[in-house]
């Protein structure tokens, strides 16, 4: 495993008529003086090569701002399905955390795909449609609380006991995907909501 250092690498695309919540996220990590890289991409091509220097900056998380569904994500205006963005990635999240800032973009098809198939560690986000005047306060709020315990690696009862925090602090539901480590036919999904137990299980991955 390549030795990681804390830091978010956040890559955004969105229309131009969106509120930029990954630069905004960004600018909030400076103030805090949390290393942070920000890239935004114009195409697929663009995606590809900002990937590359994810890899290189060595840091542990990357978070993506986009639009998405059940079936892909959005790269100004070119959409890229679950499939092509795991044979687009399948070089550069071994051993990642994905943090998702997309509408219903952690979803079981996708986490199958990154974390069976990449060998990425988790996949993170809200499963339904993304209200941006909450992600803009969520997101800074998560990476804050975990840079103040995460020295080595984040571990994943961390991740779960802040998600829980800011979750219930902000009404916005989670999906918390990981491997599963005795079958690559399942992942772990935790899901977490405002005011509701844990739901934490066993799911079949999606072929």
């Amino acid at each position: 495993m390549i030795k990681t250092k804390y830091g978010v690498y956040i890559i955004e695309s969105l229309r131009s008529d969106d509120y930029f919540d990954g630069q905004t996220l960004h600018d909030i990590l400076e103030m805090s003086k949390i290393e942070s890289t920000y890239k935004w991409v114009e195409s697929i091509d663009d995606l590809k090569r900002v990937l590359k220097l994810f890899i290189i900056s060595k840091y542990r998380y990357l978070h993506i701002s986009c639009h998405a569904d059940e079936y892909g994500i959005e790269i100004n205006g070119d959409s890229i399905s679950n499939e092509e963005l795991q044979k687009l990635t399948s070089a550069h999240l071994k051993d990642k955390r994905i943090f998702l800032s997309a509408c219903k973009g952690a979803n079981l098809d996708l986490a199958s795909k990154l974390i069976i198939q990449n060998h990425v560690l988790s996949v993170i986000g809200t499963p339904t449609d993304l209200r941006f005047d909450k992600s803009v306060l969520f997101w800074p709020s998560f990476y804050h609380a975990i840079s103040e315990i995460d020295n080595t690696k984040m571990k994943k009862n961390d991740i779960r006991d802040i998600l829980r925090k800011c979750v219930d602090l902000f009404e916005i539901p989670i999906n918390f995907y990981s491997k599963y480590l005795t079958s690559k036919d399942y992942l772990w999904r935790l899901k977490i909501r405002h005011d509701k137990p844990l739901d934490n299980r066993r799911v079949l991955a999606k072929k």
